[in-house]
């Protein structure tokens, strides 16, 4: 794998780590239960992040696959591109999720642990199909972000996991 891709790569499980050990400890009835102060439960968010991961996945494959007919070159570039989005920016503010990826009311914990896994290896499968391509110029458009390319999607995906990933420990702590 291309380094640009190994580096994405590492950073997104290191990420989806960080929301499986999060995960770790909890009763599927701890993570079906709404928090005290409302919001999703710990379930919701878990299958909140897989239905992202999902869409996301499958938007970025449409988005090479127009790249490569239109004659995208193979990635000549080895510097990292880990710095190349403000994490900031993902990190500030709560945000109304868009219909297509909020959760339902009733979310099945193992449900949603099984959808994670999943939408995760359908993931590195994007990664594999992506591997040698200058996906810098693969254009790419976050509903709330705006323009960028397919490198800066790659990684907002594992802030948005480090996002939500607090929210999983809130929600499990606060639990009715």
């Amino acid at each position: 794998m291309h380094s640009r891709l190994a580096e994405i790569s590492q950073f997104l499980d290191a990420c989806r780590a960080d929301v499986y050990a999060a995960i770790a400890n909890a009763s599927d009835e701890r993570m079906e239960q709404t928090p005290a102060d409302g919001g999703w439960s710990a379930a919701q968010v878990v299958e909140h992040l897989a239905l992202v991961e999902s869409k996301t996945s499958q938007y970025l494959v449409a988005c090479l696959d127009k790249a490569i007919a239109a004659g995208l070159p193979h990635e000549q570039d080895e510097t990292s591109v880990l710095g190349t989005i403000d994490r900031a920016i993902i990190a500030s503010g709560r945000r109304t999720a868009p219909e297509i990826v909020t959760p339902p009311a009733v979310v099945s914990a193992a449900a949603a642990v099984t959808s994670l896994h999943a939408s995760h290896a359908a993931l590195h499968a994007t990664l594999r199909s992506a591997d040698g391509w200058a996906l810098a110029d693969v254009p790419t458009r976050h509903p709330l972000l705006g323009r960028m390319n397919m490198y800066q999607s790659l990684l907002v995906l594992g802030y948005h996991d480090r996002r939500h990933e607090g929210q999983i420990t809130r929600a499990l702590a606060t639990a009715k």
